[in-house]
């Protein structure tokens, strides 16, 4: 009778034990995550963030926007320790998995937000100025220059409302249209116009 072993390397066990021992160890750390200790926490953070900010980083080549998402998984990972199951897979697969699911996210919303932003002053006639400003510094300068705060005061309510709920809320023009009520042909109007306001704001801001 032919031995079924034979001539097959034996599993390296010691490897095998560690990374069950490690396993182990991430997952009383989240248990502990979830009774609300903090140093577990803090703890969880440093034996696993190397692994999920690579990953992060992979996706957004952002770096702060990537330090953000970073943060934010482990804020989620706070919120969520107590629904944690070891029997479902590991800590480490269960913070790369919200990790992943978080940066693409952040890409979808920074690319929903471009593409209005190009569509809505596609058409406008602009000053030359605004095509010397790239998309993406353009929503930078939209998110924290206080010049674009300042236009955003000088808009109207309804387009500054608009504004917000297509921007900071991340609605389409379909959404928005069920939310308000108007027409979205209404919208995109309004919206445009709103636009070509603030861009000009932004195109100021960006030479001061």
């Amino acid at each position: 009778m032919t031995d079924q072993g034979a001539g097959c390397s034996a599993p390296d066990t010691g490897v095998s034990v560690a990374t069950a021992a490690r396993a182990q160890s991430l997952a009383d750390i989240v248990a502990a995550v979830a009774a609300g200790e903090s140093a577990a926490l803090a703890e969880l953070y440093d034996s696993t963030v190397a692994k999920v900010h690579t990953l992060v980083k992979a996706i957004i080549r952002s770096a702060p926007d990537a330090e953000e998402v970073t943060c934010d998984v482990y804020l989620q990972a706070w919120q969520t320790a107590s629904q944690f199951d070891s029997s479902r897979g590991t800590v480490m697969a269960w913070l790369l998995m919200m990790a992943r699911s978080r940066a693409l996210d952040s890409v979808r919303r920074q690319r929903s937000r471009a593409r209005l932003f190009d569509e809505q002053c596609a058409h406008e006639d602009l000053p030359d100025l605004a095509h010397s400003v790239s998309p993406e510094r353009m929503l930078s300068l939209f998110q924290t220059g206080s010049a674009v705060h300042a236009a955003l005061e000088e808009l109207a309510p309804e387009r500054r409302r608009l504004i917000g709920l297509a921007f900071f809320d991340d609605l389409s023009h379909a959404e928005i249209a069920k939310l308000t009520g108007l027409p979205i042909g209404t919208i995109k109007s309004h919206l445009r116009r709103a636009l070509h306001s603030l861009r000009g704001a932004l195109c100021s801001a960006e030479i001061e």
